[in-house]
């Protein structure tokens, strides 16, 4: 169906970790943002997303991000965008999120898992 995306879910610890699939168009920007609502509501404030087979986003979809990031924020915790691809860098770094959201952007997964969710078990007291 045209103008949707596919949302994949998954928990680690206390990351929720939201992969979309395809384009994020104003519609499917909306179905984000809800999922991302969601997520909070359900109490986790440290949510990734993995952006790697996401082809276009337009306005909105950034939007969704940067809103959420606030709210975040104000519980302590992060927002966390994984991607690879040229196409979103590029788009982050025009509209200069890669200043907004330094430090908690990743080039994968694996990047993303060694540097974060890996750390924060050094970080707990035993």
């Amino acid at each position: 169906m045209e103008g949707t995306v596919d949302l994949s879910v998954t928990t680690i610890d206390k990351f929720k970790v939201i992969k979309p699939t395809g384009r994020i168009d104003w519609e499917s920007a909306r179905l984000l943002d809800k999922e991302i609502q969601q997520t909070i509501d359900d109490g986790f404030c440290h949510i990734a997303f993995n952006l790697d087979e996401v082809t276009f986003i337009c306005s909105g979809g950034i939007g969704a991000l940067v809103y959420n990031l606030n709210k975040v924020k104000k519980m302590g915790g992060a927002i966390y965008i994984i991607s690879a691809s040229d196409y979103i860098n590029y788009i982050l770094e025009t509209l200069k999120f890669d200043i907004v959201f330094e430090g908690f952007l990743f080039k994968s997964f694996e990047e993303f898992s060694t540097e974060i969710i890996d750390k924060k078990d050094d970080k707990e007291p035993a």
